[in-house]
C-alpha cells in the first residue's frame, strides 16, 4: 500500500514537472505545488482511517483518481489562474480546494465496491 501511495505520488509530480517548468519561466513559480498529490492522498488515507466512506480495500480505485485531479487542478493553475492577473492570487487556494475536495466527495459518495 506504501509502496502504491509512493508510486502514485512520484508519477504525478514528475506529470506536473514539464508545467511548473514552462510556467517558471513566465513567472515564480513555488515547488510545492508539485507536492499536491501528495497531500490529496495524505487526506485520502486520514479518512479512511477514520473511517470516512465506504471501507473496501477495492475503494483504492478512488486513489488514482484523486492524483489525476491534483495533475488537473496544477495545470489549471499554471494556464488559467497565473494567466489571468485577477485571478493569480486565487491559484495557489484553487488548486489545494480542489484537491482536497475532490477527495472528500470520493470519500463520500463512492459506494462499496466489491472485492
Amino acid at each position: 500500500m506504501i509502496a502504491l501511495f509512493l508510486m502514485l505520488t512520484v508519477i504525478a509530480g514528475i506529470l506536473i514537472l514539464p508545467g511548473w517548468y514552462w510556467a517558471n519561466k513566465r513567472q515564480p513559480q513555488d515547488a510545492w505545488i508539485c507536492f499536491l498529490p501528495a497531500a490529496g492522498l495524505a487526506l485520502w488515507m486520514l479518512l479512511t482511517a477514520l473511517g470516512f466512506g465506504a471501507q473496501s480495500l477495492a475503494n483504492f480505485v478512488e486513489t488514482p483518481m484523486i492524483a489525476g485531479v491534483a495533475v488537473v487542478a496544477a495545470y489549471l493553475k499554471f494556464f488559467v489562474f497565473d494567466n489571468i492577473s485577477a485571478l493569480s492570487s486565487y491559484g495557489k487556494v484553487f488548486a489545494i480546494a480542489a484537491v482536497m475536495l475532490a477527495t472528500i466527495v470520493l470519500r463520500t459518495f463512492m459506494p462499496v465496491l466489491p472485492e
